[in-house]
């Protein structure tokens, strides 16, 4: 088990959802926090929260789909912590869509968030790594559509089936330096990722962006234990509503 005790730790979409309560979960292990999305009032109010937790936390306001400013974000990082330990790959959109009526710069909106951001952290995380000697971890939050096809979400599985794939790659390339790459595929998850979307999944069908983040604490910490305690509760807790909602 590998105690997160003033480990840096950066977490891209860290404004709201998943983004946000791994934030406040990490804080709670006392690893120093880099919060990173494109609004900044909600970066501002989310570390301004984590203050009583008393860990070291910045924000950077960036767009990471972009290469120049997620290379001001990792010059950033090294600046005020020295190095990156653990990537949060969190950054996403969603886009229900059939394919005909799925638009170019829609298309290219999708990928971009969901794959190009993830290519370039990972990448300037791990050049960061390798240059301290950091045997640091890439976590990545996917989607069961990384690893099914959804009707009308075409754009959405593309972009979560090249981050599957990437992440499998990858892994081979880092081991000799000794960089874990974790990847996850949450079902639906109770977020504002639905505000967007023209169906949203019913209550019970929907874990918590908590359940979430308590499940990246248990990959970062790295101990067997704590993940299949994580994965039990999750489990448990979607047959509980599921067997909740039918009494109904």
């Amino acid at each position: 088990m590998v105690s997160l005790k003033d480990k840096v730790v950066v977490i891209t979409g860290a404004s709201s959802g998943i983004g946000k309560a791994a934030a406040i979960a990490f804080a709670q292990t006392g690893a120093h926090l880099v919060l990173v999305a494109r609004r900044k009032e909600k970066l501002q109010e989310l570390e301004a929260y984590l203050a009583s937790f008393k860990p070291q936390c910045i924000s950077v306001q960036a767009d990471v789909t972009r290469e120049e400013e997620v290379k001001n974000l990792f010059d950033e990082v090294e600046r005020v912590f020295g190095g990156t330990d653990i990537l949060i790959n969190n950054a996403g959109r969603g886009l229900e869509a059939e394919l005909c009526d799925i638009s170019y710069d829609e298309w290219l909106s999708v990928l971009n968030t969901n794959l190009t951001s993830v290519f370039l952290c990972s990448r300037e995380a791990v050049k960061q790594m390798i240059r301290k000697g950091i045997q640091g971890h890439i976590i990545t939050v996917s989607s069961t559509s990384g690893l099914f096809g959804v009707p009308a979400y075409g754009a959405y599985c593309a972009s979560k089936h090249g981050v599957t794939g990437f992440k499998r790659s990858i892994r081979w390339d880092l081991r000799k330096h000794k960089i874990k790459v974790s990847t996850i595929h949450p079902a639906n998850v109770e977020t504002e990722f639905f505000s967007t979307l023209k169906t949203t999944p019913k209550r019970r069908d929907m874990l918590t962006a908590q359940d979430i983040a308590n499940h990246l604490v248990a990959i970062a910490s790295r101990s067997t234990l704590k993940i299949i305690a994580v994965r039990l509760l999750l489990i448990l807790k979607r047959i509980y509503y599921v067997i909740k909602y039918i009494g109904k």
